[in-house]
């Protein structure tokens, strides 16, 4: 079923009022979906990354030119939206795509049941020169808040990554429902980054970023994602020595690591049947 934003914002606020934290997942097959919405999380995401991840390859695939990831998204779409009963399921939107009218295609995202959007793929993994190229080209990351507002003025759920204090602020000012406080990609696993911040430094960059949403959205609702922050114990310790911050987004960390663990485990288990 779809979502309204006042019907998502009305559960997420009961949450934070409760004391709970608030658990979003990145879903790239429908049995992962499914299962997280036994689990109990409170939204599910769907972008093209969560497809290539959940075929084998690292997430930065998603940035790579593999394929359209707004068309990708859509299609992954018939697969998530009819498997999940009642969890609010947003897409991941590439917002700099110079091939589709942005009002036009949200309204698409809207038809066909997305509760709301996410800016994914980013260029906010980019840095350096490529980065620089990349802004100076009308490819940057302001094309992605110019989405957000597009999708918020809409009606829509908006949940967007910021990498840093002023994306946060430009988020937030564009109506985001949710900054995800991004720290890079997430780390452990076979197909996990090595380079990355630790948990320490995640949870200042975390609290800059909070910080500098609410001063522009007093009510803004920040999650924290990515890098190190990667089992159960990493965002306790992030929630712990964060001020003000509501929750966790996860999405290797909701679907691949735990297949990882889960499948070796148990082929493991068959292979030491005596008989």
């Amino acid at each position: 079923m779809a979502f309204t934003k006042e019907e998502v914002l009305v559960r997420l606020r009961k949450l934070i009022d409760a004391g709970t934290p608030i658990l979003g997942a990145g879903a790239g097959t429908g049995i992962s979906a499914k299962f997280e919405e036994v689990g109990g999380v409170d939204l599910i995401i769907i972008y093209n990354s969560g497809r290539f991840r959940m075929a084998g390859r690292g997430s930065l695939a998603g940035l790579m030119p593999y394929g359209d990831a707004n068309a990708i998204v859509m299609d992954m779409a018939g697969e998530v939206l009819t498997i999940v009963e009642d969890t609010p399921v947003l897409a991941g939107v590439c917002g700099t795509d110079p091939f589709r009218q942005m009002e036009v295609f949200l309204k698409q995202v809207i038809d066909i049941g997305f509760a709301g959007v996410q800016n994914f793929p980013t260029v906010g993994l980019f840095d350096g020169l490529i980065r620089k190229n990349l802004e100076e080209t009308n490819m940057g990351y302001g094309l992605e808040v110019d989405m957000i507002r597009i999708a918020s003025e809409m009606g829509m759920f908006t949940t967007p990554y910021a990498f840093n204090p002023r994306e946060a602020a430009l988020m937030a000012e564009a109506g985001a429902d949710i900054v995800v406080a991004h720290m890079g990609l997430t780390t452990s696993g076979s197909i996990g980054a090595e380079t990355s911040l630790t948990l320490e430094q995640s949870a200042e960059n975390v609290q800059a970023i909070c910080s500098a949403a609410r001063e522009v959205k007093s009510d803004v609702i920040v999650l924290c994602h990515g890098g190190p922050i990667a089992m159960p114990e990493d965002a306790e310790y992030v929630l712990r020595n964060t001020d003000g911050v509501n929750g966790f987004y996860g999405a290797s960390s909701m679907e691949r690591l735990p297949v990882e663990t889960a499948m070796v485990e148990h082929i493991r288990k068959y292979k030491q049947i005596e008989f």
